[in-house]
């Protein structure tokens, strides 16, 4: 075993009833390159990434972007050299930013030499999947006695999302629902 001087947190929701959560050693303190430690060491999938932020004086972001670029299984050596000569060619996002690349500029510049088509643009932004209705699910997966514990105990459940904390309510009149609902289920036809 080594001893992690500095790890990350990494959270990936697979769908699951949880999250998975690990840690991973920082190998640098620079995100774009323990990204991409993350992806070589830990998926096992060739990665670059690249990250930048241009800061005004007054300390306001003016600009910040970035790129990772994944091979595909299968791609060839002369497919892994291209890459590798282009991305090194590339100025720092930074330099990319400020001389006005938009994100597309950026992608095929990624790409330069390989003839990239580009298929698809979509906004990217942060949003969480969580939901009253996925709660609810979450809760009515526990067995009718841990509910019936809930209702009785403390007259409620509360339920904090992992990502964006937000917090949801289920009094104890919804956890009796459930609980009936359980045995309804679960009743012989």
């Amino acid at each position: 075993f080594a001893e992690i001087d500095a790890a990350a947190e990494m959270v990936r929701d697979l769908g699951l009833r949880e999250p998975y959560v690990g840690l991973v050693p920082l190998v640098s303190g620079e995100i774009a390159e323990d990204i991409t430690s993350y992806f070589a060491v830990s998926e096992q999938v060739p990665t670059v990434c690249a990250l930048g932020v241009l800061v005004n004086p007054d300390l306001t972001v003016q600009a910040a972007g970035g790129y990772i670029l994944q091979l595909l299984p299968g791609a060839g050596e002369e497919e892994i050299s291209q890459v590798e000569r282009s991305t090194m060619a590339l100025p720092p996002v930074t330099q990319l930013l400020s001389g006005g690349m938009t994100p597309e500029e950026i992608a095929l510049g990624t790409l330069e030499g390989m003839s990239p088509r580009v298929i698809e643009e979509r906004s990217v932004d942060y949003r969480c999947g969580c939901s009253r209705q996925r709660m609810a699910a979450a809760l009515r997966s526990l067995d009718a006695g841990e509910l019936r514990a809930m209702a009785e105990e403390d007259g409620q459940a509360e339920l904090c999302c992992h990502f964006c904390r937000n917090r949801f309510v289920f009094g104890k009149e919804e956890l009796l629902e459930m609980i009936a609902q359980k045995t309804v289920d679960s009743a012989p036809n």
